[in-house]
């Protein structure tokens, strides 16, 4: 795949967080950017054909309005590396 070589602003403190994110994933820091990315793309991808009823979207939505949390995941797993199961790795 070809790459793009752009240049955008980011809050310079942001962008230190996520300089030192990347160094305690081990990784680069313009793969963290893409992989970040890459998920918001998938997920807004994922979410245009996702068909969920109505009626569990007004009960998830009841349950943010009281506080609650909506839904759990309930596993030993952190989320990077559900994440990252889900890319194969």
């Amino acid at each position: 795949m070809a790459e793009k070589i752009t240049s955008i602003r980011i809050d310079e403190e942001l962008w230190k967080k996520a300089k030192i994110l990347a160094i305690k994933r081990g990784i680069a820091l313009k793969d963290l950017v893409e992989e970040l990315l890459s998920n918001e793309v998938r997920a807004e991808e994922f979410m245009k054909n996702l068909h969920v009823s109505e009626e569990l979207m007004q009960k998830l939505q009841d349950r943010v309005d009281k506080g609650e949390i909506p839904f759990v995941i309930s596993t030993s797993k952190t989320a990077v590396e559900l994440i990252r199961e889900g890319r194969g790795r």
